[in-house]
């Protein structure tokens, strides 16, 4: 049995039915050669079976103490069988597909089960980029098991190719048991007095912290993201539908066009093209916005900093320089943003706040009354907002190896929670020489996500041919390299 981190418990604590804290990772896969037929449900069932029987996440479920008192554990599932968490579905089109992830995303999860779903969508037609039918599976995992990086180790455990690991028997296994709640609430009991003990220490330090903190910030030793940003219709209340769209780019372009400008990451252009698309659907549907927007985007820490938590991350609020026109200009600003939290989140007290270590002595009960307070109290209408106007992650999914049974991967796309004032979330990935940007939004607050992806597509198209005419290459006007959905 093992306490969830808090870090990872925040998760569960702060999800509503207008915010679920899970998450999809999408992969498409095509049967090699043109004879090859997709491999039935059995082949399919037995592949994931094999596989997910070294995983030892995929076996535990969360066991709740009695009144949140304490955080909850991982215990081993004495009842797990994969085909608990395996479903098969008779896809259609690639729309329809879309419209069904966009519902799978906002469905509760079943706690008395290991926090994952693997849904299995047959004859997928219509995804660009994809000749004929495509299988798909859909990983749905919830945000207190894994981020995105863990999501991705296990996805690529589970359509690895080659021979399956072997499972050493061992010796006999005792039955488990699932602890009762008397038991853990008596434990929690017992435990209150080293809590309490621990929460004083807890705030102190946070305390000692804040103050390093204060002194550092007074001393100008590094930049400080801007603390507010211009309120947009895509920075209002959470509802609780989602629609789900992809803007598929040329990864093999999108790495030229980094050599040839220089001093900037893939995920530095990538931030440039939503940069611009953000700017010019707000311009079409609500006129200029009164000053630039920023984007939390997720740092790994896992290589960085020793942790139990499987969510290892950092988020840096990075400046996407909307007010700029130039699409190179904003380019290399958005670069100089990104290294600028890379520094200030290097500094110890700044990596402490940012962590919110402080979670780890705060009980469950606290932290769920301090939500409810805050969710319940009157909202006064202001024209700005924290920090962060929207949501960009980015995991390396790798190249295109992947394989479930005898299919090999030709896609992959996946949808991220929605959280907080925040109608849009982007998430970044790569399958092969596809590039997709993902795009989550609240339906009444991104009520054209399709144009979105049109202005995705037409901002990659622009800075493309801005650093062509930059380098005396010829322009490209067209865009017909660039799948659309």
């Amino acid at each position: 049995m093992l306490q969830v981190d808090p870090r990872d418990a925040v998760f569960l604590y702060v999800e509503r039915p207008v915010a679920w804290q899970t998450f999809l990772s999408a992969y498409a896969f095509v049967p090699d050669g043109s004879q090859a037929h997709p491999a039935d449900r059995r082949e399919i069932a037995r592949w994931i079976s094999d596989r997910a029987r070294g995983i030892a996440v995929l076996r535990q479920r969360l066991v709740r103490v009695p009144f949140d008192l304490d955080h909850p554990y991982w215990v081993e599932d004495p009842e797990h069988s994969v085909d608990d968490h395996l479903f098969f579905h008779d896809g259609s089109g690639w729309q329809e597909l879309r419209e069904w992830m966009a519902q799978l995303v906002q469905q509760p999860m079943d706690r008395s089960r290991p926090l994952w779903e693997l849904h299995v969508v047959t004859g997928v037609r219509g995804i660009p980029g994809v000749g004929g039918e495509a299988t798909v599976a859909v990983m749905k995992f919830h945000h207190s098991m894994a981020d995105g990086e863990l999501s991705t180790t296990i996805s690529r455990t589970l359509f690895a190719a080659g021979p399956v690991p072997a499972v050493r028997p061992g010796g006999p296994v005792a039955a488990l048991q699932i602890p009762a709640p008397a038991g853990l609430f008596a434990s929690a009991v017992r435990a209150c007095p080293r809590k309490v003990g621990e929460l004083v220490g807890g705030l102190r330090e946070f305390r000692a912290t804040r103050h390093r903190l204060l002194v550092e910030r007074e001393e100008g030793t590094h930049t400080l993201p801007v603390a507010k940003r211009p309120r947009t219709v895509l920075n209002q209340p959470l509802g609780p539908d989602r629609v789900f769209d992809v803007a598929f780019l040329p990864l093999d372009e999108v790495r030229d066009m980094k050599a040839a400008l220089g001093e900037v990451t893939v995920n530095d252009l990538v931030l440039t093209v939503i940069a611009g698309a953000l700017r010019r659907y707000l311009h079409e549907i609500d006129g200029p916005t009164a000053g630039s927007l920023a984007a939390a985007v997720p740092m790994s820490i896992r290589r960085t900093r020793a942790s139990e938590s499987r969510n290892q991350f950092l988020t840096m609020a990075v400046d996407l320089h909307t007010a700029t026109v130039d699409p190179i200009a904003r380019a290399r600003a958005i670069h100089r943003s990104v290294l600028e939290e890379r520094e200030r989140l290097s500094i110890p007290a700044e990596a402490v706040a940012a962590s919110c270590d402080v979670v780890g002595v705060i009980p469950g009960w606290a932290i769920r009354a301090a939500l409810r307070i805050g969710y319940g109290r009157p909202k006064r209408r202001a024209d700005s907002i924290h920090y962060v106007n929207t949501l960009v992650s980015s995991v390396r999914s790798g190249g295109a190896d992947l394989r479930l049974c005898d299919a090999t991967v030709v896609a992959g796309f996946g949808l991220a929670p929605l959280v907080g004032l925040g109608g849009v979330a982007h998430a970044i990935g790569s399958v092969g020489n596809s590039l997709t940007v993902n795009v989550t939004a609240d339906p009444v607050q991104l009520a054209d996500i399709r144009r979105y992806r049109e202005l995705l597509l037409e901002s990659f198209a622009e800075l493309r041919d801005q650093i062509c005419l930059g380098n005396g290459s010829p322009v490209r006007l067209d865009i017909g390299s660039v799948a659309s959905g």
